[in-house]
């Protein structure tokens, strides 16, 4: 049986969870402090359309959003939301784990036929988180780096053994790398996966270390 794999990713979890049980009408931001500066923790979708991005200082967002309401994050209240949804995402796998604080991975292995397949089983969760007012993306992939990077670009699924077919596409920064090597490889014009896909491993290890190559490899289900 090949491995199947469900990424689930809430890009507005905290804020979601907070308006659900308080709403507010247009512009809403959770601020979050660090150091003496107030920045923004999550916001929903009438911030995103102003322009208003997570970890932008609070002084910036209300230059260019006077009317924003804002609350306080609850970083203790979010964690045992994504905890609930863990559990609530039984329904869908036997195994469900956190996977960041934000994400939720789950084996689906031998499961999507239960549902009338993978189509079937994303179209089903999706009903059901957008009832409860959850803004999500899911894709389904062999690998957990493959599913992780397509759920957090777009969604969808991969079919078994189209890995590289199926994550080429996608910027580099997908593989879970950090910020430096992924502007580093932009630089030098390698922005998408595919771009690095067929280049020879060595030179690639050398110049932008080796965590680049195990991400890689663990996307395309070469090393575990």
């Amino acid at each position: 049986m090949a491995r199947r794999l469900l990424s689930i990713w809430f890009p507005r979890l905290a804020s979601d969870v907070s308006l659900r049980r308080r709403p507010v009408e247009g512009t809403f931001a959770l601020t979050l402090r660090s150091g003496n500066t107030d920045h923004l923790h999550c916001v929903n979708l009438a911030a995103l359309a102003r322009g208003l991005r997570r970890g932008m200082p609070l002084a910036d967002a209300r230059a260019v959003c006077p009317d924003i309401s804002t609350r306080p994050a609850d970083l203790a209240g979010e964690a045992a939301a994504l905890s609930a949804l863990r559990r609530w995402a039984g329904r869908y796998a036997p195994m469900v784990a956190c996977d960041g604080s934000e994400g939720l991975i789950a084996d689906v292995s031998g499961v999507a036929h239960l549902f009338g397949g993978e189509e079937d089983l994303r179209a089903d969760l999706h009903a059901r988180l957008d009832r409860a007012g959850l803004a999500a993306h899911s894709a389904i992939a062999g690998t957990k780096g493959a599913t992780h990077a397509l759920a957090r670009h777009g969604g969808g699924i991969i079919a078994d053994g189209a890995l590289a077919v199926g994550i080429g596409r996608l910027p580099v920064s997908a593989l879970r790398i950090d910020p430096e090597t992924a502007d580093g490889l932009a630089r030098v014009g390698l922005s998408r996966i595919s771009d690095i896909l067929t280049l020879p491993r060595a030179p690639l290890s050398r110049r932008f270390g080796p965590g680049l190559i195990l991400r890689l490899d663990q996307a395309l289900g070469v090393q575990p």
